[in-house]
């Protein structure tokens, strides 16, 4: 993390941080139809502290960073198509523990779960899984002989849907950003994106009226159920400004 120091602005110049907040989760809500998970981001809270009281059985207010990290991890897991086995090299305990953590998951969160396994059967049938923008992946691996393969081809399923679908958006955030920051007649620019994140570099006296601009821009890229949401930040460098 120490290395975005590196990263420095220009002269006069400050660098704008604009990052989507846990935008894979939010798809996943979004094409799940999950109620709860819905819920969750709408009364604006943890989500990662609220599945960890879903897990765990415990109240919200009795969830400790240990228990949040253990449900974060199973939240992206999900994402991630991550098994029981490759959950417990992640948290360093046993199989049949990681195995538990990932039903109450689901229990907690049913729609979720029939969106894997639809998701799964409509891949094995046609061969492929497109993201919410059409953007189609054919996945070979579903087929193959090898039991381990064809789990992969799961994984790669639900991943695909999930992480295909935020890449998309994000590409349509940058050119809506691009575009709308040059009809404002503002010189700041786009920079970089690295994953979920944009950064641009522009006048300091421009980075109120950017930072609304971009955050609006991105946050309208794509209208989600939970909508998307962008933390913004802004630096004279990289650390700065995350």
């Amino acid at each position: 993390r120490e290395i975005r120091s590196c990263f420095v602005a220009e002269e006069g110049a400050r660098l704008l941080s604009a990052d989507y907040s846990q935008v894979e989760l939010r798809v996943l809500a979004h094409i799940a139809g999950d109620e709860a998970l819905r819920a969750i981001f709408a009364r604006g809270e943890d989500v990662h502290a609220a599945t960890s009281a879903e897990i765990f059985g415990v109240p919200l207010d009795h969830v400790d960073p240990g228990l949040r990290s253990k449900a974060k991890m199973v939240n992206y897991g999900i994402v991630y198509g991550l098994s029981a086995y490759g959950l417990a090299d992640r948290l360093q305990i046993p199989r049949e523990e990681a195995a538990e953590f990932i039903e109450r998951y689901l229990d907690g969160f049913p729609a979720v779960r029939e969106f894997i396994a639809s998701t799964i059967e409509s891949a094995k049938e046609d061969g492929y899984v497109s993201t919410l923008f059409g953007r189609m992946r054919r996945i070979p691996e579903l087929r193959a002989r090898q039991y381990q393969t064809r789990m992969l081809g799961e994984r790669l399923a639900v991943n695909t849907v999930i992480q295909g679908t935020a890449a998309d958006i994000i590409k349509v955030a940058m050119v809506r950003c691009h575009r709308a920051l040059a009809e404002a007649g503002l010189a700041t620019r786009l920079v970089l994106q690295i994953h979920d994140e944009l950064l641009f570099e522009g006048p300091e006296r421009e980075m109120k009226e950017a930072a609304d601009l971009v955050r609006a821009e991105m946050i309208g890229a794509f209208a989600l159920d939970p909508p998307l949401a962008v933390d913004v930040g802004v630096g004279a460098n990289w650390l700065e400004a995350k």
